[in-house]
Parts: C-alpha cells; sequence; structure tokens
C-alpha cells in the first residue's frame, strides 16, 4: 500500500499545509487519550507515533485559549519543511481561525482511523464533528532525520478530505 508522497502529495502540501514551531524534541511522551487538560509542555519526542502527534496537536487546538496557547502547542509538531511553506506563528493563527480548520478549535467529537505507516512517512485520517459541521483531514506525517528532532514524528501538511464535509 502506497502512502502518497509523490510529486501530487508535494503539490498538495503546498496548496493545504498546517504548520507547527522549531521547539526541540524533548524525551518525554504524552498521553494519547484525549482529555480536557492540554499539556502545556507537550513537544516532538522519539518517543511519540504518528496517532500520539495528531491527537496531541488536535486536543491543544480544541483547548485553546484568548492567548492562543492551544495553536502555539500544536505548532511546535510542524515539520521543517511545514514551517517553511506557511510562515511564522501569526500567519498559522489566521489560518486555523479563519479557513477550513476552524473546526479544530471547537469540534464535539472526534474520530480516528489508523495511521498508514510507511517507512518513514505516515498518514492519519480524522473526521472532527461539531456542532454545525463534520469535517474530515487527512495529517501527513514524516519522522525527522535530522537534530534537533531526528527520530520525531512532525506533521507535514493536514490536507480537508474533499466530498466528506456537510453541515450538520
Amino acid at each position: 500500500m502506497s502512502v502518497g508522497f509523490g510529486r501530487v502529495g508535494l503539490l498538495l502540501l503546498a496548496v493545504a499545509v498546517f504548520p507547527f514551531s522549531a521547539a526541540p524534541c524533548l524525551a518525554r511522551a504524552a498521553g494519547t487519550e484525549t482529555t480536557p487538560a492540554v499539556d502545556r509542555e507537550a513537544a516532538p519526542s522519539p518517543k511519540l507515533g504518528p496517532e500520539d502527534v495528531v491527537r496531541i496537536q488536535l486536543q491543544a487546538l480544541r483547548g485553546n485559549d484568548e492567548t492562543n496557547q492551544g495553536i502555539a502547542i500544536a505548532f511546535r509538531f510542524a515539520s521543517p519543511r511545514n514551517k517553511a511553506s506557511t510562515g511564522p506563528l501569526p500567519r498559522f493563527i489566521h489560518m486555523i481561525k479563519a479557513g477550513p480548520y476552524r473546526l479544530m478549535l471547537e469540534f464535539e467529537r472526534a474520530s480516528y482511523m489508523p495511521a498508514r505507516i510507511e517507512g518513514a512517512r505516515a498518514v492519519q485520517r480524522v473526521t472532527l464533528i461539531g456542532a454545525r459541521e463534520i469535517r474530515t483531514y487527512d495529517f501527513l506525517l514524516r519522522r525527522q532525520a535530522d537534530p534537533p528532532c531526528e527520530g520525531c514524528w512532525m506533521t507535514d501538511a493536514v490536507i480537508v478530505v474533499p466530498g466528506v464535509e456537510k453541515s450538520v
């Protein structure tokens, strides 16, 4: 089974990315359960799998506050490629709040498909259910080969899956 990161994948990366900051990796693992509390210390770690990374990002976004702390936590998990494509945190904050990713701030439930892992790349499909809409996203992740996050899974992009969204 192919994960699909050829030329089309790179084109999609340039069109619909979900970036995350240059925080160094920490050798601590965060929990994989969705809980009301947001782990403000969450950071990339080689101990985290791709599914863990996606759950941490979504929990942080869902728990975002007036200082955008949740968005900043999620931003930590962006790959260097992602950061180069999307720019600094203020731009990312605007993208999350104004675009098709806004549901990540207010979803009521999430449905996670098992991650498809092929070597150093993974795809995690997630469907978010909100009060007024349902939307499905594919998180594209890559295990980093270079320091400071060598061995860490980080998000290269998040793509809105076309044709799956609907209003409730």
